[in-house]
């Protein structure tokens, strides 16, 4: 068995998920606790099987969207196999999207190294895993080879160009709020500039009358920032693609790499990520 996966007693295995936690965040080190948990459904006593999944970035950006999630599912007698495949898909999506914390732009949105994601299983369950075909051994094997990958010259240089873009949009975005302020005063109807989105108040603007010259600056400093943003998104697809081809995938999940890794299903969107910075 490997350090990230934990099989301990019933008693043992949530004071197990917790030092780990507490280990976590003393360190001050961003983490997934995955766990699966043999239940019996009341009344029928059928047994099912949860998955669980804790993820924690709080020493990432204080203002991350995604600093704390939760997942769960349940599987059934009829489709209980798929735990292990569903384990080994939700790591690998959080292995692509991992990195070296230094590398700013490797990946806009999470900063969890592979050796920070861990999976908790109770003896009970381990058993019953066993039973239904699948093998422990087997499982803790793939979870422990996908592993983050390791910043190259190339995301080097492409983190690089991407933080100097960061400035500049965030130095734009400084000017549209100031700009935005002073519009809204010739506004009828009231809106916080700060906080509402730019869908919002673009909406509002083609219902009120404001000077030309406002109306010109706005378009023009909105223009020079979806470019921007659009520049960011095109570096976050390059790292994507750069990643994905470089994590060595277990023979269980070959057949399913393009379904759970192609697409921007899995790309954060840059131009309220980088808002937040």
């Amino acid at each position: 068995m490997n350090k990230n996966v934990i099989i301990n007693r019933s008693e043992r295995i949530a004071d197990a998920m917790e030092d780990f936690r507490l280990s976590s965040l003393e360190a001050q080190k961003n983490y997934t606790a995955s766990s699966i948990r043999l239940a019996r459904q009341a009344g029928t006593d059928k047994p099912l099987l949860f998955y669980t999944q804790e993820l924690t970035r709080n020493f990432k950006d204080p203002a991350d969207p995604f600093r704390q999630q939760q997942i769960i599912r349940v599987f059934t007698p009829s489709n209980f196999t798929a735990v292990s495949d569903s384990t080994l898909e939700k790591k690998f999506k959080d292995t692509l999207l991992a990195h070296k914390p230094q590398i700013e732009t490797y990946n806009p949105l999470s900063d969890i190294h592979s050796q920070e994601m861990n999976l908790f299983i109770d003896e009970p369950t381990a058993q019953f895993i066993e039973d239904i075909g699948i093998s422990i051994s087997g499982l803790s094997e793939d979870f422990a080879s996908l592993e983050s990958v390791p910043a190259t010259p190339f995301m080097d240089d492409v983190a690089k160009g991407a933080a100097e873009l960061k400035k500049e949009l965030r130095a734009l975005n400084a000017r549209l709020l100031l700009l935005r302020e002073e519009m809204v005063t010739h506004f009828d109807q009231h809106l916080d500039p700060a906080k509402v989105s730019d869908d919002v108040f673009s909406a509002a603007l083609a219902v009120e009358t404001l000077p030309s010259a406002y109306i010109q600056s706005y378009l023009s400093l909105k223009e020079q920032k979806d470019m921007l943003v659009s520049k960011l998104s095109q570096i976050s697809s390059l790292i994507f693609q750069e990643t994905r081809s470089r994590i060595t995938l277990p023979s269980t999940l070959e057949n399913v790499y393009e379904d759970i890794s192609a697409g921007s299903a899995l790309l954060p969107d840059l131009s309220e990520s980088t808002q937040a910075q």
